[in-house]
C-alpha cells in the first residue's frame, strides 16, 4: 500500500477499515486457495511417510527440472551461460555446486531478467518483500506457485497442531493496520476474507496490552501467529494479570528466532504449545517445528 492510499486509509472509521481488510482478504483467499488446496494438502501429507530415498530421487528429479528451465529459459541464467561457454568453461548447469551464489543486488538490478521467457508477469503476482536487510526486493509468483506454498502452509503449520485454515486465528504483524498517532483502542481489524485478526504491533504496551487481549477473546481467535517479542510481551501482561480462558489452542512463532525464554513466557501466559518457524518472501527455504520440539526442513521449498 502506497503512502497516499494508507493516509486515506487511517481516516477512515474502524469498522470502514475492517471492511477493507475483508475485501483484501477475500481477494487473498481466492489467489492463495482454489479447488486444488485440499488435494495438494493431502499429497504433501502423504510424502511425509516417504523413505529418505524415495526423498532423494523427488529432490533430484526436481531440482534437474528447475536447473535445467533457469538456465535455459531464464534471460539472465541463460545469457550467463552462454558467456561462460564463450569463455571456455564448459561446467554443467545440471549441478548445483556450479551455480553462482544470487545476491539480492543482482536481484534488484535484474527483476524481470529472473522471470522465465514463457511467464506473463501481467498475470503473476508481485510480491514485495519487506526489505529486513535493508535491500526489498520485487518478485514474481504465478498463481499455481502461490497456491502451492500455502497447500505446504495448511499441511505443515496447521495439520501437524490440530489447526485448519477455516479456524478463526490471530497475527501480529508489521501492517499499519492502525495509524501510529492513534492513543485508543482498536489497534487490529477484523479481515473476514481469511477468518483473521490482524493486531499492530505499533502499539503494545502495558497501556494497551487488556485491549489487545479482550479481542483476542472476543473475536474467538483459536490460534495465534506472529512475532514472538510482540507475542511475548502479551503473553507477560497475561500471566502477570491472571487473564485467563483466552482459548488459544497454539502460538506459532514467524520472522524472528524464538529464544528459550520467550517460549517459557508465551507458554505460561497462554497456557499453549508454541511451534517456531522459518520462511522467507522469496519461498526456497522453510522449517517448523514438530510437536516433539525438532525443526523440518521442507524438503519441496528448496535445496537447503
Amino acid at each position: 500500500m502506497n503512502e497516499a492510499v494508507l493516509r486515506v486509509y487511517h481516516k477512515m472509521p474502524p469498522r470502514v477499515r475492517s471492511l477493507v481488510a475483508s475485501a483484501r482478504g477475500y481477494r487473498l483467499r481466492r489467489l492463495r486457495y482454489g479447488p486444488e488446496t485440499d488435494a495438494l494438502v493431502e499429497q504433501a501429507i502423504e510424502r511425509e511417510r516417504w523413505t529418505p530415498e524415495r526423498w532423494r530421487k523427488y529432490r533430484d528429479e526436481r531440482l534437474s527440472f528447475l536447473l535445467h528451465r533457469a538456465a535455459t529459459k531464464v534471460p539472465y541464467y541463460r545469457e550467463q551461460w552462454m558467456e561462460r561457454r564463450r569463455r571456455g568453461d564448459s561446467a554443467s548447469w545440471e549441478v548445483l555446486a556450479n551455480w553462482p551464489i544470487l545476491t539480492k543486488d543482482v536481484v534488484r538490478r535484474n527483476a524481470r531478467a529472473l522471470v522465465a521467457e514463457d511467464c506473463d508477469t501481467a498475470r503473476m503476482i508481485c510480491e514485495h518483500t519487506s526489505g529486513t536487510s535493508g535491500k526489498p526486493l520485487d518478485l514474481w509468483l504465478s498463481r499455481s506457485t502461490i497456491r502451492a506454498w500455502y497447500a505446504l502452509f495448511e499441511a505443515r503449520c496447521r495439520r501437524w497442531y490440530g489447526l485448519t485454515r477455516h479456524d478463526r486465528w490471530a497475527i501480529l504483524g508489521g501492517q499499519l493496520v492502525a495509524p501510529a498517532s492513534q492513543t485508543a483502542p482498536p489497534y487490529w481489524v477484523w479481515n473476514a476474507g481469511l477468518n483473521q485478526l490482524y493486531l499492530s504491533v505499533y502499539h503494545i504496551s502495558p497501556r494497551t496490552a487488556a485491549s489487545y487481549l479482550e479481542a483476542i477473546r472476543s473475536h474467538g481467535v483459536r490460534y495465534l501467529v506472529g512475532y514472538p517479542s510482540a507475542i511475548d510481551a502479551l503473553a507477560e501482561y497475561a500471566y502477570e494479570n491472571g487473564v485467563g480462558d483466552l482459548g488459544i489452542a497454539a502460538v506459532i512463532t514467524n520472522a524472528e528466532p524464538l529464544l528459550p525464554m520467550q517460549r517459557q513466557k508465551i507458554e505460561r501466559g497462554f497456557g499453549c504449545a508454541v511451534y517456531e518457524t522459518y520462511g522467507m518472501s522469496e519461498i526456497v527455504a522453510a522449517a517448523n517445528q514438530c510437536e516433539h520440539g525438532s525443526m523440518h526442513i521442507w524438503p519441496e521449498a528448496g535445496a537447503v
